[in-house]
């Protein structure tokens, strides 16, 4: 029995529903949702450029060390080098008359050594190695086989060196070659020009 002048209160839960954590976890059922990546691309472009641009430095001072020391080294073993032996005169019966002839080389803007001189009059060859400019030998010589050549080249990386065979004093054969360590030939097969 309930007594009239009881009033009986009933609690009531908080205004407009459910009391407080009441009801599943939030996200429950659902996976929880996923950290956002960190990346590091800006870090590993830095790095990436930092060794590239150190193996490009490092590789221009290789090249660089290089080109000077081969650069000195070729230009010491130009100064030493005989590419081919002299080899002992082989006589040779010419024919004829004999006749002066003169081999000739010079060199003009800058070049001022041959690295090397090659001469043959018949088939006697000679060979010189570091000769400076002008250049000038004299031989007495009659018609010979194989005739009489001349080939000098430039030592300098720069200038025009000029070969010639004069015959009695006329230019029978000239050749210019221009430009860093060139080469210049002139052939004569008759000394009756």
């Amino acid at each position: 029995m309930i007594n009239p002048g009881v009033t009986m209160a009933y609690q009531q839960g908080p205004p407009g529903g459910q009391p407080p954590n009441y009801g599943p976890p939030p996200g429950y059922g659902y996976p929880p949702p996923t950290p956002p990546k960190k990346t590091n691309v800006a870090l590993i472009l830095v790095i990436i450029g930092a060794v590239l641009l150190l193996a490009i430095g490092g590789c221009t001072a290789l090249v660089i060390t290089v080109a000077n020391k081969s650069a000195d080294e070729v230009q010491k073993a130009l100064d030493q080098f005989t590419p081919f032996p002299s080899f002992p005169s082989m006589p040779v019966e010419g024919t004829g008359p004999a006749h002066e002839v003169v081999l000739e080389a010079t060199g003009d803007g800058g070049a001022k050594t041959a690295s090397n001189v090659t001469s043959t009059v018949g088939f006697d060859l000679k060979q010189e190695a570091g000769v400076p400019l002008p250049y000038s030998k004299t031989v007495q010589a009659s018609e010979v086989p194989g005739g009489i050549s001349l080939w000098v080249q430039n030592a300098e990386g720069e200038g025009t060196v000029t070969c010639r065979i004069k015959v009695d004093g006329k230019v029978v054969r000239e050749a210019t070659s221009t430009g860093p360590y060139g080469v210049c030939r002139v052939q004569t097969n008759s000394l009756a020009q």
